[in-house]
């Protein structure tokens, strides 16, 4: 009878340390956040096939689509290496297979200017981090989807009358490039890149 007793007591204990949990999530506002808590089995978070805004730290309720970011990723990483070929080739014309709106006129005007200097440029990057979310384009809200990365830069600007390399130069960055979709896929519609050395 003792045992049972104590079994009584101590789940009456339990039952009121929850309650004055509850009560006092209630009280401070915060009990909403249990929304956005994750109890495995019961009530994961974030839900599955979603993670976690990594540009925007810190923000439980703020999800992105796994699928979605790993095909802005991607998307990204392509367009990259047309930008890379374009540049390397002194050629304005692919660039709208990778690049839209502000990004397209500023790769453009590089490969231009590129051209009147007489040199072809060529890139390379070895990337310490790549971060995908959302993050609004400062110069237009409306686009959202965001890549973050950081590594080195190498650049050659190799003349086009010899082949000769005139210059090269390497450089730690980080970039920001806001991604827009265009039919079935993403292109770079802005782009921020920081030196960091």
């Amino acid at each position: 009878m003792t045992g049972s007793w104590t079994r009584t007591i101590a789940v009456l204990a339990v039952l009121i340390a929850l309650a004055a949990i509850l009560s006092g999530l209630a009280y401070s506002g915060r009990f909403g956040d249990l929304r956005y808590a994750n109890i495995p089995l019961v009530h994961p978070w974030p839900a599955q096939g979603y993670t976690f805004n990594d540009l925007d730290p810190g923000n439980r309720t703020d999800v992105i689509s796994a699928a979605e970011a790993a095909k802005v990723r991607s998307d990204l990483l392509a367009d990259g290496k047309v930008e890379i070929d374009a540049y390397a080739h002194g050629l304005t014309d692919p660039l709208s297979q990778a690049d839209t709106g502000r990004a397209l006129a500023r790769a453009a005007q590089g490969v231009i200017a590129n051209n009147h200097a007489g040199f072809y440029e060529m890139a390379g990057s070895q990337l310490d981090s790549v971060v995908v979310g959302r993050l609004a384009d400062p110069n237009d809200s409306s686009i959202q989807w965001c890549v973050v990365e950081r590594g080195v830069s190498n650049l050659a600007f190799v003349a086009q009358a010899t082949g000769a390399t005139v210059r090269s130069e390497s450089f730690k960055f980080e970039g920001r490039f806001w991604l827009i979709k265009v039919g079935d896929r993403y292109l770079i519609a802005d782009v921020e890149i920081r030196r960091l050395s």
